[in-house]
Formats: structure tokens, sequence, C-alpha cells
């Protein structure tokens, strides 16, 4: 029993599953997913325009799109790898957890994001 107006403790195999996916999920986007979104965003709109990512407006501007998304991945990757540092640490546990919540659709939604924008650039 805890006492009133302080939460219980965080148990610490209550984090590594929120935090396995939200690993797994930004490692996946990524890689794999950024690589396969802008093969196919970079190949319509080369084939569309003729051109190469750098050669005309539209082609270097969704290009931008599709590097700023992946840098994004990049930067919310290294956020996961310090979240599972201080969890095997049993840091912050209770902060730890409530970030790799968020973590997993913030990936998502910067995916869609991006994408969304680097199409609309053509």
């Amino acid at each position: 029993m805890t006492a009133p107006g302080h939460s219980p403790p965080v148990r610490p195999w209550t984090v590594w599953t929120p935090l396995g996916v939200a690993l797994a999920v930004v490692l996946f986007l990524a890689t794999v997913g950024s690589l396969g979104v802008g093969f196919g965003v970079m190949t319509n709109c080369t084939n569309t325009y003729s051109c190469t990512s750098t050669g005309c407006e539209p082609c270097a501007t969704t290009s931008a799109w599709l590097t700023a998304g992946w840098i994004g991945q990049g930067v919310l990757l290294l956020v996961a790898v310090a979240l599972v540092v201080l969890a095997v640490r049993h840091r912050r546990l209770p902060a730890v957890r409530a970030t790799a919540l968020v973590l997993t659709p913030l990936s998502v939604a910067l995916v869609v994001v991006t994408t969304a924008l680097a199409t609309t650039a053509v």
C-alpha cells in the first residue's frame, strides 16, 4: 500500500515491454522504413520530372523532407538507446516508461508527416 498522494513504484519489468516496442519501431522506421519510403517517393519524383534529387526544385524539396524525417528518426533512436541505458541501471523508471510510451506513436507520426510533406512538395 502506498501513502496518499504517492504513486506506487514502477517495477523494472513493466518498463521493458513499452521500451522494447518503442526501440523496435524506431529502429525499423529509422532504417528499413526510411529507406523504403525514400526509395518509393524519390523514384516517383525522379521518374515524373526526369531529374535527380538535386537537379530540380520539386525533387530537391522532396529529398529535403525525407532527409529531415530520417534525421528525426535518428534522434528518436538515440533517445530510445538512452532510455535502455537508464532502464538497465534502474534509473528514473517511471520517466523511462512514460517516454517509451510516447516514443512509438511519435516515431510513426514523424514518418507520416514527413512523407506527406515530401509527396506534397512534388
